[in-house]
C-alpha cells in the first residue's frame, strides 16, 4: 500500500511516564525506541519517500498535567519525519481558558527537536460553560493556529480535531452538537479550511 503517512504508536510517551527508562526493568521505554527505530530503518528501505513518525501526548490527561517532553531527546530526530501530538490543554491544572496557555506550551517542543514539520493528530477544547464555553472553544481554535503556533515559527503540517460531532448529550469536545447545530468554532473551522491551510479532520472528514 505505501502510505504516505505512517505512526508508529499513539500517545507512545505515556509508556514511558508509566515505566520510565530503568535498565532492569523489562518494560522500560529503552525498548519502545530502539524498536521504533528498526521499524524505521525497515520502512525506509520499502518506502523512502513514507513520512514515519510515533504520536506523543502533549498532556497526561489522567493526571491532569503536562507530559514530560524530555522523552523527546530519547529519539533520534532523523528517524522522526514529524512532530506529531494529541493535545487537550484544558485538562492541565490552572489552564481553564485558552489565555491560560503558555505562548510556549508548543514551541518548547521546537526548542527540543527542532526544524520539523508540526502536528496534531487530535486536538480539542470544550465548549462546556466551565471552560468558557462556545466562545472559549473558537478562541482556541484561533490562538492554536496562530499565535501558539504559526506565530512561535511553526509550521503547522497536520491539524486534526478530536472529532466532528459531540458523541452524546454529555460531550462538550465537538465541533457540532448532538442535533446538528453548528457551533461559533465550526465557522473558524471552515474559515480555516477555505484560507488554504492543508488541514484536516482526524476521522477523515475533509473540508
Amino acid at each position: 500500500i505505501k502510505p504516505l503517512y505512517l505512526s508508529l504508536g499513539n500517545e507512545v510517551n505515556r509508556w514511558y511516564e508509566a515505566y520510565d527508562t530503568s535498565a532492569t526493568n523489562p518494560n522500560g521505554f529503552q525498548h519502545f525506541v530502539s524498536l521504533y527505530q528498526e521499524i524505521y530503518d525497515t520502512l525506509k528501505i520499502i518506502s523512502p519517500m513514507m513520512k514515519i513518525f510515533c504520536t506523543f501526548a502533549r498532556e497526561i490527561v489522567a493526571e491532569y498535567r503536562e507530559a514530560d517532553l524530555n522523552v523527546l531527546k530519547m529519539f533520534d530526530p532523523n528517524k522522526l519525519d514529524l512532530l506529531v501530538f494529541t493535545s487537550y490543554p484544558h485538562a492541565v491544572q490552572n489552564i481553564n481558558r485558552p489565555t491560560d496557555i503558555p505562548l510556549n506550551y508548543y514551541s518548547r517542543i521546537e526548542s527540543i527537536i527542532p526544524n520539523k514539520q508540526f502536528g496534531f493528530s487530535e486536538i480539542a477544547w470544550p465548549s462546556m460553560p466551565a471552560f468558557g464555553g462556545d466562545s472559549a472553544q473558537a478562541e482556541f481554535l484561533i490562538r492554536v493556529v496562530n499565535t501558539l503556533t504559526q506565530n512561535q515559527n511553526m509550521h503547522l503540517h497536520l491539524f486534526g480535531w478530536a472529532w466532528l460531532t459531540d458523541l452524546d448529550n454529555n460531550d462538550y469536545m465537538g465541533l457540532i452538537k448532538r442535533d446538528g447545530t453548528e457551533k461559533l468554532a465550526y465557522t473558524v473551522w471552515k474559515n480555516i479550511a477555505s484560507s488554504g491551510k492543508k488541514f484536516f479532520y482526524s476521522n477523515g472528514v475533509k473540508l
